[in-house]
């Protein structure tokens, strides 16, 4: 059995080939070379995956960027994409469940040693700094603490209640949202506990249950 290697890219090609599937280069100059028969691991005349030449019909191997008969350009096929889900890490992914009647908790102000208690009935409260101008009355204001100048967002974040388990989300903040010194991404949901450290700009907030 002889073969031809392609002086352009060293790949080995069949007995007949006219081009190189890999670069394409016109193999009809090159002298064939007698060597041992290896066959090419996982491929066979009935095996799938095969690329079918559009020009001339030849069944080109799987890999093939031109065919080897005519020098046609192959078409490959495309990856299947996955979706963000797929990569979302377990703990940040959007939980199901039933939402509580309110959240339960309040938020420490470490910078003034102040209390922000939630308001009841409220299974989803938004944190962030009022503006009355742009229509933002977040349930949590916490322009009072300096907000502004601290770099919280109008609204910048929001805690969940889904019954058995509360949820910190960061709304696409510009300054972003910090669990105990984790970046969330946004739009994502991760579990608090008390005693946890929420970052907001320059605002630090302990979670309290109690």
């Amino acid at each position: 059995m002889s073969t031809i290697t392609c002086p352009s890219c060293q790949t080995i090609a069949p007995p007949g080939a006219i081009f190189c599937d890999s670069c394409g280069y016109d193999l009809r100059t090159v002298s064939p070379q007698a060597v041992q028969p290896t066959p090419h691991p996982g491929i066979s005349a009935q095996a799938g995956g095969l690329i079918v030449c559009p020009t001339c019909q030849h069944e080109n191997i799987p890999g093939s960027v031109f065919c080897e008969n005519c020098g046609t350009q192959l078409l490959q096929p495309q990856p299947v994409s996955q979706t963000p889900e797929a990569f979302a890490a377990p703990e940040a992914a959007k939980p199901v469940g039933v939402p509580g009647t309110s959240v339960p908790g309040e938020l420490f102000v470490q910078v003034s040693n102040s209390v922000i208690p939630f308001p009841a009935d409220k299974p989803v409260l938004v944190i962030g700094r009022e503006d009355p101008v742009s229509g933002a009355f977040p349930d949590i204001n916490l322009e009072l603490y300096g907000g502004h100048e601290a770099g919280v967002g109008r609204h910048h974040a929001q805690i969940l209640n889904l019954g058995n388990q509360v949820f910190i989300e960061d709304l696409e903040s510009v300054n972003g949202t910090i669990l105990n010194r984790q970046r969330l991404a946004p739009h994502q949901r991760y579990p608090i506990k008390d005693g946890d450290e929420i970052r907001m700009g320059k605002i630090v907030l302990i979670y309290r249950t109690h």
